[in-house]
């Protein structure tokens, strides 16, 4: 699963959170920008891991 941010207005959509893909929405929730507007969130939390142990 996923995280992506709208460019627009910094709404964070979840796929586990929200129980589906990006792919079954149209538009932002919030702004109701269309989906294509989303970016994909990096995970860094692994970074930050390995930090952490370092």
């Amino acid at each position: 699963m996923a995280v992506y941010r709208c460019r627009v207005c910094g709404y964070i959509f979840d796929e586990e959170k929200e129980g589906k893909s990006i792919r079954d929405i149209d538009v932002c929730p919030r702004c109701k920008q269309p989906d294509d507007r989303f970016e994909l969130v990096e995970d860094d939390s692994s970074e930050m891991v390995e930090a952490q142990q370092n």
